[in-house]
């Protein structure tokens, strides 16, 4: 995780830090099937959260119009900010906001040097 992670978020700073920590223990499941499981804040999911009348709200970016895992990841985010605030809403987009360029830098980096590495070995190829 940066420390720049939740730059623009909508809470205030002791909350927003206890929110990011929160959240970036929860890993992205089709992350876990690449070569480098990442959370939702390092894939860059988490697009904003916000705190109005007690409440967070938690703005996810899908990464797919199909994503058949927000139901997992919005349960996941409820169950971790629960006690932080008076409840948590979990708002997903339309997933067509997101994009690679939103993975965190560095664990973007990481990712593309495993991949490079698999590939030198003959592992990232299609059998055939």
């Amino acid at each position: 995780m940066t420390a720049l992670a939740h730059v623009g978020w909508s809470v205030p700073g002791g909350l927003g830090a206890a929110v990011e920590d929160r959240l970036d223990q929860i890993i992205d499941p089709c992350s876990t099937a690449s070569v480098l499981p990442m959370s939702i804040v390092e894939m860059g999911l988490v697009a904003d959260v916000t705190l109005a009348g007690g409440r967070l709200a938690v703005h996810l970016r899908l990464t797919s119009p199909s994503c058949l895992m927000v139901g997992y990841i919005a349960r996941e985010v409820e169950e971790r900010l629960a006690g932080l605030a008076d409840g948590v809403d979990v708002v997903p987009d339309a997933g067509l906001d997101w994009d690679p360029g939103h993975v965190d830098p560095e664990i973007a980096a990481e990712r593309a040097r495993r991949l490079t590495f698999l590939d030198l070995k003959g592992l990232a190829r299609p059998a055939g």
